[in-house]
């Protein structure tokens, strides 16, 4: 036999002796240790991201329900801080918006969310000195549809996102025989529900305005769906006392514009308590109620699904154990 034979026999007996070399009880303490640091983690990976999924599905509730509630925050206070204006205020605010609307211009009107309607004129800033004496113009009741907001200049972007926007173009929120004024409002957003809700409302519905100390009721006539360039309908008609709440449609694709007409209706000063009382907002949508019911549903499942698993490792532990136990008596058998 040549002598590199003789020497791949020796490293072949060698390897054979390596292979079959017995675990020892600190590299088995060891592999033990890495295998339940693994099961550790893959016990408290789920956990985690199941709160992280908890949390992004409540977001929307959560701000959408914050949002509601403010918003009805400042359309109560508008109505109770008119009575700290004192009379002559409130009377001279008022003329001075009817007479805005009997000298303002005829202009055409454009979608509510095109970017021109944020023109940087001076009858621009003419209309933003309307109605000024509170950051709210007015606000907006619609019972059949669980609306209360308040309503705001113009229609930019974080107009929108707060309230009700009115229409640059169209006239103020104050009535008139031959005034038709538009208000604008958001369907879809994540964080409130603004007028989501619009399509509930039917002809023969009412819906009110506040303005100051003056308390407007309208009694809707014409509901359509229009494309966005179509605004014909917006126009003013003579002899009437109109008002239009337009959003977008259908919800969540806004190709379309939704446009509820009312025309003014007579309502005396002792109806307005009243009629007021009637609407009712729903800051707690059905959809939230169905995301938290689902959650809840989620969260039960997942402790019963984590009450099995964990009966099954403890059970699976216990026989490592036993196991291991076994293996190491066994080795200190034969060591004997």
């Amino acid at each position: 036999m040549s002598e590199h034979e003789i020497h791949a026999g020796d490293s072949l007996s060698s390897t054979q002796v390596q292979e079959e070399t017995p675990e020892t009880a600190e590299e088995r303490d060891q592999r033990i240790r890495k295998a339940q640091r693994r099961r550790r983690l893959f016990t408290i990976l789920p956990p985690v991201l199941l709160v992280l999924g908890i949390l992004v599905l409540l977001y929307p509730v959560i701000a959408t329900y914050q949002n509601n509630l403010e918003q009805q925050r400042i359309a109560k206070a508008f109505s109770a801080e008119q009575t700290n204006l004192g009379p002559d205020v409130l009377k001279d605010e008022l003329a001075r918006a009817d007479e805005y609307n009997r000298q303002a211009a005829e202009a055409p009107i454009l979608d509510p969310w095109l970017e021109s309607q944020r023109p940087n004129t001076p009858q621009y800033s003419n209309y933003l000195s309307q109605l000024d004496v509170n950051p709210v113009m007015a606000t907006v009741k619609v019972p059949s549809a669980d609306i209360s907001l308040p309503i705001y200049h113009g229609t930019e972007t974080s107009t929108l996102e707060k309230g009700v926007g009115h229409l640059f173009g169209t006239a103020l929120p104050v009535g008139g025989e031959g005034t038709h004024t538009v208000l604008t409002g958001h369907s879809g957003l994540g964080s409130a529900t603004m007028f989501d809700h619009l399509n509930r409302v039917k002809v023969g519905d009412v819906f009110y305005i506040e303005v100051l100390d003056r308390h407007l009721k309208y009694k809707v006539t014409d509901i359509r769906t229009v494309l966005p360039n179509e605004t014909e309908s917006l126009n003013k008609v003579a002899g009437k006392d109109l008002a239009t709440l337009i959003t977008c449609t259908p919800y969540g694709i806004n190709t379309h514009r939704l446009l509820v007409t009312g025309e003014r209706v007579p309502m005396d000063n002792q109806q307005v308590a009243a009629e007021s009382a009637k609407v009712e907002p729903a800051v707690i949508q059905t959809w939230m109620i169905a995301v938290v019911v689902g959650i809840i549903a989620v969260l039960i499942a997942t402790a019963v699904l984590w009450g099995f698993a964990r009966k099954n490792r403890k059970k699976r532990e216990a026989e490592e154990a036993a196991a291991a136990e076994a293996s190491a008596a066994s080795g200190n058998g034969e060591e004997a």
